[in-house]
């Protein structure tokens, strides 16, 4: 199954450690990112069927790919605040503060570094209500180079549905990619996945039947297990 515009538009975001494929594709459970930094439902209802997965990690952050059983590209990143280069904001400054910086480095920053487009054009960047607390919400018209267009791909025109919100010692964007502009469909389904996120989430590892509570456990204790963060990526 050809993914030709994976990665497509944050490939300046690699990140420097481990990297691994969650076996799949799934379609119930939980995915735990590594520092516990959210778990993902699989039977979220924004997937179309089985999903298959691919994360990346450092002591920085990291990155899960997802398609869904219709070839549909879903992106979720955690950086951390004030260690992660797109999340260097001082230690004081407001969770929207973190919120807004951020987003505005995936789309000042990024952006302008993807040698494969032609040009981006932020269409609307407005603060969100998604069911868990509120989120800045952006979708950017990005246009491929004539000459970089993969195989099998007939429009060079894409509209990308950034999500961004901040809790803790983490911000998180969420990421989708559709053909036509369709703003309103976008937050939908972003505010969806975030609803479906727990944050903070479980330790890899956890039997629990309850992750909900599992999560709750770990709020009290505080505190993030660092050595999950390289150790248990891709594992």
């Amino acid at each position: 199954m050809q993914r030709p515009l994976t990665g497509l538009i944050l490939t300046a975001l690699l990140l420097a450690g481990c990297a691994g494929r969650v076996p799949g594709p799934q379609d119930s459970g939980l995915y735990h990112s590594p520092a516990r930094a959210y778990s993902l439902a699989l039977d979220s209802s924004v997937f179309r069927g089985a999903v298959t997965l691919t994360e990346q990690c450092d002591m920085k952050g990291g990155t899960l790919n997802i398609w869904d059983g219709t070839n549909r590209f879903f992106r979720i990143d955690y950086l951390k605040i004030g260690e992660h280069a797109l999340a260097d904001v001082p230690s004081f400054a407001s969770e929207r503060t973190v919120t807004e910086q951020v987003l505005n480095n995936y789309l000042r920053v990024i952006l302008p570094q993807v040698d494969t487009l032609k040009r981006s054009e932020v269409l609307l960047s407005e603060f969100v209500e998604t069911g868990r607390g509120d989120a800045m919400f952006s979708v950017v018209n990005i246009e491929l180079k004539e000459d970089k267009i993969p195989d099998g791909v007939t429009g060079k025109s894409f509209y990308y549905g950034i999500l961004v919100f901040t809790r803790g010692d983490f911000v998180y964007v969420v990421q989708h990619r559709v053909d036509s502009y369709q703003p309103d469909k976008l937050k939908q389904l972003l505010s969806g996945l975030r609803q479906d996120m727990l944050v903070p989430g479980v330790l890899r590892g956890n039997t629990t039947v309850n992750p909900a509570q599992a999560t709750e456990d770990m709020k009290a204790k505080g505190g993030i297990d660092q050595s999950s963060i390289v150790a248990r990526c891709g594992g």
